[in-house]
């Protein structure tokens, strides 16, 4: 049960007994992520696993094996909705779904979703629907989870924002029948007038993510792979939000949030952008050392406040970072061992990096040439001043 889920098939290759154990194996896989990430540079996770069909007799005997026992499944490393029935047939439990398509099938997605009774989360991306209507069928499908679907996002990856697709117009009849429904995002997708009146008349959190920032000048003419920068801390934004443009916007190198619905998938997918450089998370949040640690070739950082955010990640995101000069932390719980390592790697680097921090005892101690070191509390009474 310490061989990964994904490798674990291989065992019954060994032998008759390998083979027997493996089929009590399988109880403790309560999760499995096999995530798409278009730019980088491992984005299609599957290929090692080698099969005639693109990788579906591998998912099936996979889920066969363990989808009794899932709870959560991330499976947008596939793209084909083919996979659809065969999650409705082996995925009883689960309560969090992914799924990406590059194409449609009605046949394929007429009454999915029949046998996911606990389903609170879905989320669907879309690939290749420039300018086309969602097939009805899912959208009719999602009436057999309207007792406990909860969240709901459908994110469509366009290169430009008039490449966005609709809605059919039985979305809002459906979208009506959802009856325990919180929270709604969309990316890509034109949303109907009825719709979102719909949205506010039941107090949805209704997340557009970057959309609404995107067509406002001089983006609007602009496909989203050039965009360098996006100031989005007047959205909400949330985990899938970070993912979309992590897949959409290819050469980003400045991006500032607030972190309020923002947890460690959402760090991860920063972590995925190669030309990320300046990241301002400000807010509260949840966000922990298990996230924080993936963040490499940083020039700027503000790290959210969290004190589940320790000297531990801050150290390897430094480290992993040769070119950092400003680091921002406030309410997190770094130590004063943090701030002697940081000073001694600026030191050996000699490159000046800028820190700021909230009150520690004795900081100026381990101020030099390479290292500035600065409290919340100065700054803010400079800025009075």
């Amino acid at each position: 049960m310490h061989v990964p889920a994904c490798e674990r098939l291989k065992i019954a290759l060994v032998c008759k007994k390998w083979k027997r154990a493996l089929n009590d194996s399988w109880f403790n896989v309560k999760k499995l992520e096999l995530t798409y990430w278009k730019y980088h540079e491992f984005p299609k996770c599957l290929k090692k696993y080698q099969t005639a069909d693109g990788k579906l007799n591998f998912l099936n005997s996979l889920l066969d094996k363990c989808g009794r026992y899932l709870t959560t499944l991330d499976i947008t490393a596939y793209g084909h909705c083919n996979i659809v029935p065969v999650i409705n047939d082996c995925c009883p439990n689960l309560t969090k779904l992914r799924l990406r398509f590059i194409d449609t099938n009605d046949a394929m997605l007429s009454n999915a979703f029949t046998r996911l009774s606990k389903l609170k989360s879905l989320t669907i991306i879309f690939q290749n629907m420039k300018n086309k209507i969602i097939p009805v069928t899912l959208i009719n499908s999602l009436k057999n989870v309207a007792d406990t679907l909860m969240e709901l996002n459908l994110l469509n990856f366009v290169n430009h924002l008039d490449d966005s697709c609709d809605y059919p117009k039985e979305f809002n009849c459906v979208i009506r029948e959802l009856k325990v429904m919180k929270n709604l995002e969309v990316a890509g997708i034109r949303v109907f007038e009825d719709i979102y009146k719909h949205i506010i008349d039941n107090k949805f959190l209704f997340f557009f993510n970057h959309t609404n920032y995107l067509i406002k000048p001089p983006y609007l003419s602009h496909p989203l792979i050039h965009i360098r920068t996006l100031d989005l801390n007047w959205c909400y934004i949330k985990n899938d939000g970070l993912y979309t443009i992590a897949n959409t916007i290819k050469w980003l190198e400045l991006l500032e949030i607030p972190c309020k619905f923002i947890t460690d998938d959402g760090v991860v997918a920063l972590s995925k952008m190669n030309n990320l450089r300046y990241i301002y998370l400000n807010g509260h949040s949840n966000i922990t050392d298990s996230s924080i640690k993936l963040l490499k070739n940083i020039v700027k950082v503000c790290l959210p406040r969290s004190n589940k955010i320790t000297d531990a990640s801050v150290t390897k995101l430094l480290e992993n970072s040769p070119n950092i000069d400003y680091l921002f932390l406030h309410d997190t719980s770094v130590t004063v061992d943090f701030v002697k390592k940081a000073a001694e790697i600026s030191n050996n680097r000699k490159q000046l990096l800028t820190f700021i921090i909230s009150f520690i005892p004795d900081l100026k101690q381990y101020t030099s040439e390479y290292f500035k070191i600065y409290t919340i509390e100065n700054i803010v009474k400079k800025e009075k001043k």
